[in-house]
């Protein structure tokens, strides 16, 4: 008979087990948080680093109640993947390039080893894994049933016989199941438009269940793989395409606010803002309209405008508004799914303009509607001589190294009326990722284009950006400075001139 103290002394430590199991357990799949980017957790630069399959079998070969340095050392080890390197003579013209790709196994992604040929050093697929009998099968018949609106169970079994996986699993310690997907958003299937293979589950067991992780109105394709501690054979064939409900229409934008209004020219400007709403598929565009009734001396009639908003923005600028008017303005979602249009419902604000002091944003500084793409943007605006000199700054590319910068004056505070005549555009080749627009007019609205000079690519208009010159005073208060910096501005106005000379105006 056991004495009264081990049957208590059991019964404690059964209970602190089950106390640190939540704690093994998060220690077990740390590096899945870290792995899976499209279903479970961001791309990190830990990641981009290790490959799935490295650190599935770096999972396997600590075990369950393993020290995080156990997979950190795995991981930043070196060592030599299962299989040999292909014959010299059977190498693709990709393989056998003239360049030093790797130094040893673990710089080549998945299953590829690093080898050398008679003209450099590549990562190819290796060959001999067949004959392995301490790595697990690869799974075959995988099959997908779906059980609910967003539930599916993916099912698979182990290509060889149950005496070599146990071989295999007695070699190599548990087994891993890397699940990887693949998918398109369209009523089509169309095999050349589906993204990378993603990583989107990890099991020990021969089935995997999605919850909550496809999103509807997109097709998905999956593979699995099986890894010990010893390595992988590689992944199954892919499962037949699975597709999954209708996408509904978007919800309608959220929050619709007005600000940074003004006056131009005697006519109102200001600022529509949204929130994006929620959608089954991505939102294509915005459609924006406003409208104000007209009375007239027989019948009232209404005025309607729209305009067209990229999906990037939330964003639409307001112009040549009346004022003491009342305006019904409205923002509408569009998903555009295949050859179809999901609309959402509009949401809707009523603004009069008479009372448009209250969004006028007096005494701060007021977020501006840019109309920005891909990063252009404006910076070190400041006073240069008595005009505005702005830097347009945005990303350099790694295809080309020479831009087309096109810039034009639209409107200015200083003139009013509708006669006024818009200036011509100006532009200049540049080689840099930056360019400075001097003798800018202060208080006007300029708006600007960057072309990549790419030859291959007729249909590229550039990113372009609208943006308010400001920073400089009245011209009485800048002759008040010293002669010293006056005389310094003139040269620099000179040289302003020169440098413009060699402008094209369009």
């Amino acid at each position: 008979m056991p004495h009264a103290g081990d049957l208590i002394s059991a019964v404690i430590t059964r209970r602190r087990r089950r106390q640190r199991l939540p704690q093994v357990a998060l220690k077990k799949w740390w590096a899945w948080w870290l792995l899976i980017p499209g279903c479970l957790a961001s791309w990190t630069r830990y990641v981009e680093e290790y490959d799935s399959i490295r650190v599935a079998r770096c999972d396997a070969r600590c075990g369950e109640d393993y020290p995080d340095e156990c997979v950190e050392n795995c991981l930043a080890s070196n060592y030599t993947k299962p299989g040999y390197c292909p014959e010299r003579m059977s190498m693709t013209p990709f393989e056998a390039a003239c360049l030093v790709a790797c130094v040893d196994d673990s710089r080549c992604p998945d299953l590829a080893k690093c080898c050398s040929h008679d003209c450099g050093v590549t990562c190819m697929h290796p060959v001999g894994l067949d004959d392995r009998n301490d790595l697990p099968a690869v799974p075959e018949n995988l099959q997908i049933r779906q059980q609910a609106s967003n539930l599916v169970l993916l099912t698979w079994r182990n290509g060889r016989s149950s005496a070599s996986n146990a071989s295999a699993n007695n070699d190599g310690g548990d087994v891993r199941y890397l699940v990887e997907e693949r998918h398109l958003v369209g009523p089509r299937y169309l095999e050349s438009r589906l993204g990378s293979w993603t990583v989107c589950h990890v099991s020990t067991k021969p089935h995997a269940t999605l919850r909550g992780r496809l999103k509807t109105g997109h097709w998905y394709q999956f593979r699995v793989a099986a890894v010990n501690a010893n390595g992988s054979r590689g992944y199954s064939q892919p499962s037949r395409p699975f597709k999954t409900k209708e996408p509904r229409n978007p919800k309608e934008p959220q929050n619709l606010t007005l600000s940074n209004a003004r006056l131009v020219g005697g006519k109102l400007r200001i600022n529509l803002r949204w929130v994006k709403p929620a959608s089954d598929v991505p939102i294509s565009f915005y459609k924006v309209f406003w409208s104000r009734l007209i009375y007239g001396p027989a019948n009232d009639s209404i005025l309607v405008y729209h305009k067209t908003v990229l999906k990037d923005k939330t964003c639409y600028e307001l112009k040549n508004l009346e004022l003491k008017c009342q305006y019904f303005l409205q923002v509408q979602a569009v998903a555009v799914y295949g050859g179809r249009r999901l609309t959402s419902r509009k949401a809707s604000k009523v603004f009069n303009s008479t009372d448009y002091m209250a969004y006028a944003d007096v005494g701060r500084r007021s977020r501006r509607c840019e109309r920005t793409q891909a990063g252009l943007h404006v910076r070190r605006m400041n006073c240069h001589c008595g005009d505005v000199k702005a830097r347009l700054v945005w990303p350099a590319s790694s295809d080309s190294s020479m831009y087309n910068v096109t810039w034009r004056e639209e409107t200015c505070m200083r003139e009013k009326g509708p006669g006024r005549r818009r200036k011509s555009a100006a532009w200049k080749v540049v080689q840099t990722s930056h360019y400075d627009l001097r003798q800018l007019r202060n208080d006007c609205t300029y708006s600007a284009n960057v072309r990549n000079m790419r030859k291959s690519d007729n249909d590229d208009h550039g990113i372009s950006i609208e943006f308010f010159a400001t920073g400089c005073r009245d011209d009485q208060k800048w002759r008040k400075h010293p002669r010293r910096k006056t005389m310094r501005c003139k040269t620099t106005s000179s040289r302003s001139k020169r440098h413009f000379s060699d402008l094209v105006v369009i």
